[in-house]
């Protein structure tokens, strides 16, 4: 992994530069919370660093396809973001379980063990845990307890034999535990978007990201087709799987900004 805090690349950086030269038809996915926003309490308060979107927007009338993948819902995605002002853009929501393009939904069935879930639940939870419902997903937020990374750990197995006994599957995060449809992760998403006579770049900032990153890199070394994957922020495994890390959603957003003008 080549690793830096600096926004931008160095101006020998192949991969980026390569990108930049195939830019028409390149495949741009993100993640959305820790990438193209930072990290809040309050996820309804999430929202893209100043000037990230109008770049999105850029390099989709430059030719490049645009992608956001999250765990978040589409819809609400579109909405914090103001992702529709970009030009063509894909966002896959819940791990691919949705996908939103052009204004319209296309979702999954609820699953059948998720009823059962979403009523045992609560009872597993502190009162200072809180449970997100994203309907066909369940997240159990610790960020606002006392003790954050022990709620965490003391809720990792209970809420995992949970979700097995259901048919489903817990995934851990940056302070939560989400419970999802097994078969879904974000590289089935991007799996569904990579072209093979293009070029791609990746870049998301916790576990739930390693999947795409390595879908990414078996699709670069099954096309030869120019690539690149970026990890913001702090996970080390990501940042050990990424080919490059930033430190930030604001590094990131200028290293995209840098993307543009090299085309």
């Amino acid at each position: 992994m080549v690793s830096t805090d600096s926004p931008t690349a160095p101006d020998d950086d192949a991969s980026l530069s390569a990108i930049a030269r195939q830019l028409s038809g390149a495949l741009i996915a993100l993640d959305f919370d820790g990438t193209l926003a930072p990290i809040v309490v309050d996820p309804e308060q999430s929202r893209p660093v100043p000037g990230v979107i109008d770049t999105l927007a850029e390099l989709a009338r430059a030719g490049a396809r645009i992608a956001v993948i999250t765990g978040r819902d589409a819809l609400t995605a579109v909405r914090l973001g103001r992702l529709d002002r970009v030009g063509g853009i894909v966002v896959s929501g819940l791990h691919g379980a949705e996908q939103w393009r052009s204004g319209v939904l296309r979702t999954r069935d609820e699953p059948a063990g998720l009823t059962a879930v979403r009523a045992e639940l609560p009872g597993l939870l502190p009162s200072d845990v809180w449970l997100e419902d994203k309907r066909l997903s369940l997240v159990v937020h610790t960020r606002r307890a006392a003790e954050p990374e022990r709620s965490l750990a003391e809720l990792a197995g209970p809420v995992a034999e949970l979700a097995e006994r259901n048919g489903l599957r817990s995934h851990p995060g940056k302070l939560v535990l989400e419970i999802r449809i097994p078969d879904l992760s974000k590289a089935t998403a991007l799996g569904e978007l990579l072209d093979d006579d293009a070029a791609a770049l990746y870049a998301g900032d916790d576990l739930g990201d390693l999947p795409a990153v390595a879908e990414v890199r078996a699709w670069a070394a099954r096309t030869g087709r120019p690539a690149l994957t970026i990890a913001v922020g702090e996970v080390a495994e990501l940042r050990a799987a990424a080919d490059r890390a930033v430190a930030s959603p604001a590094a990131l957003a200028a290293l995209l900004a840098g993307l543009l003008s090299r085309a």
